[in-house]
């Protein structure tokens, strides 16, 4: 509902205008002076001012001239009963939208009120639709930009130039809670790089707390809610707060020396977009920042990880080869407790031995060592006998493990020792989770040209959130400093690594206490 004010000396005239206009809808104020009319636009909002044109002391010409100097974009209607020329002249050149001659009807009223809204309507939106053009380059070049240190120049660039401020610039809060000039633009340098301000004061400040824009004229030092804190020289000022998603990042301010140019609805609602586009714009730019920080860093982790690998496996091998040929010498000619004692050590050292040759698989795949020598295989032959050598290892932990082999099975084309430690890591990895008494199926299927190699099992199963980075490196669903079995998480990504060697791909599916499936799929040789 727009809210009217107006000025009118005759108390009959201004009861009429007061129940005509409050009958059409419109919420109404009233004064009788041009003097209670410039003090009360000063401290409320109004859309509209009905004046009078000849009232004792300001007079209605000299009401509009006031209005003008702190507000360019009210709407004013003028009406009078000594209409003339010159005085319809000098009404239009201080900006008033419409002319009514007493006597008038409360119609015509009604009507001239109406059309002076509209034009005041249709100036703001084309200064909004105005506004939005240097806007709308801005806004490409901030969602190109990640550069944090270029934005806030972009930034107050383009608020001085379009709102023809004498000065412009961008606080930001820094992580202790302060606000610093990240960019200025027609401020003194040491003004710039001196400023270093609680968040909680000056305009600044009460702009933050307040999460709204604050529009100021005439003598600042007198208002109450900033005292000092505001420049002697500043005679108009907008502060608008940076906001993403309810976080203040910091204010955009800009200023003008001279009181009697003071900033437009326009200008709020230009400055008002580009402090919501600086914002998006700061905020992407920083998570970008971070981002590549973590890409950095993850980097630098992988790299140390390579090399860590490269020198324990080199340097693991030689003296592990040389404990494990005397280990098993002594375990052969050892007897009794003796022999039971080191075929522990003798185990031991063979898993240490596994974990390496894991360790040395992953630097060959890195490096592009491998050498896949690619060939006819029959899986009729291969799977069985990989399933024969793991026999003694799950009797001896009571897994009942058993292959099915589909008929007609189809050749396929693949490096046979490739394949062998595919089905190996595969095997291992479901005798290492099934408990004692479970069961291990192998079971081969083709469909089409499809060649599939699965390996059932009845173990603890993988939560289905960790099932798409269980084929991640070093990656193991049990926490490292609670988890039961043994391992350093390579042996299913150097699996899934192997199989993309031969144009395959292994595939999981798994359900928590019930167990997994790991699905090994090739393609058939067809004719």
């Amino acid at each position: 509902m727009p809210h009217l004010l107006i000025a009118e000396d005759d108390v009959a005239v201004r009861a009429m205008c007061v129940r005509a206009l409050r009958r059409a809808g419109y919420k109404v104020s009233e004064t009788a002076s041009g003097e209670e009319a410039i003090e009360r636009l000063g401290h409320g909002s109004y859309d509209l001012l009905l004046t009078d044109l000849k009232m004792p002391g300001m007079g209605g010409l000299a009401t509009c001239r006031a209005v003008r100097e702190q507000d360019d974009e009210l709407p004013i209607v003028v009406m009078t009963g000594y209409g003339s020329m010159e005085s319809a002249i000098e009404a239009l050149k201080v900006g008033v939208s419409e002319f009514i001659l007493k006597p008038f009807r409360p119609d015509e009223l009604v009507n001239a009120i109406q059309r002076s809204l509209e034009k005041g309507w249709l100036k703001r939106e084309n200064a909004r639709l105005n506004a939005l053009i240097p806007l709308f380059d801005l806004s490409r070049a901030f969602m190109s930009s990640v550069d944090l240190s270029a934005i806030p120049a972009q930034v107050i660039r383009i608020a001085r130039q379009e709102t023809q401020a004498d000065r412009a610039s961008l606080m930001l809060l820094t992580d202790e809670g302060d606000l610093i000039i990240q960019a200025a633009d027609g401020l003194d340098a040491d003004i710039v790089r001196e400023t270093h301000q609680p968040a909680d004061q000056g305009v600044a400040g009460h702009v933050l707390a307040q999460r709204e824009p604050a529009v100021l004229h005439g003598s600042l030092r007198d208002d109450p809610r900033f005292g000092d804190s505001v420049r002697s020289d500043v005679g108009s000022a907008i502060c608008l707060p940076l906001l993403h998603q309810d976080r203040a990042l910091g204010v955009l301010n800009v200023s003008r020396d001279d009181a009697g140019r003071p900033f437009t609805r326009a200008d709020v609602e230009l400055l008002s977009l580009l402090a919501s586009q600086a914002a998006v714009a700061l905020e992407n730019a920083r998570l970008f920042n971070e981002r590549d920080r973590a890409y950095e860093r993850l980097a630098e982790l992988d790299t140390l990880k390579s090399e860590f690998i490269n020198i324990a496996s080199d340097e693991l091998r030689a003296p592990l080869a040389v404990m494990l040929a005397y280990a098993s010498l002594l375990e052969q000619q050892a007897t009794d407790d003796m022999r039971d004692l080191l075929e522990q050590v003798v185990g031991s050292a063979n898993q240490l031995k596994s974990i390496i040759d894991e360790m040395v698989s992953l630097r060959r795949i890195d490096s592009g060592d491998t050498q896949v020598q690619l060939d006819t295989v029959d899986l009729n032959e291969i799977v069985p006998a990989v399933v024969d050598e793991h026999r003694t290892i799950f009797q001896a932990k009571g897994i009942d493990l058993s292959v099915t082999m589909a008929p007609n099975l189809a050749a396929t084309c693949a490096d046979p020792q490739v394949l062998r430690l595919i089905l190996n890591s595969l095997l291992s990895n479901a005798h290492k989770y099934t408990p004692q008494g479970g069961r291990v199926s192998v079971e081969t299927t083709q469909i089409g040209d499809l060649l599939t190699i699965a390996v059932h099992d009845t173990g603890v199963g993988i939560p289905p959130k960790e099932q798409e980075r269980i084929f991640d490196r070093f990656y193991q669903v049990e926490h490292s400093f609670s988890r039961e079995h043994g391992g350093i998480g390579l042996g299913l990504a150097i699996a899934q690594e192997m199989a993309g060697l031969i144009d395959g791909r292994i595939r999981v599916d798994s359900v928590v206490e019930q167990g997994s499936t790991f699905s090994l799929d090739l393609r058939a040789i067809t004719d």
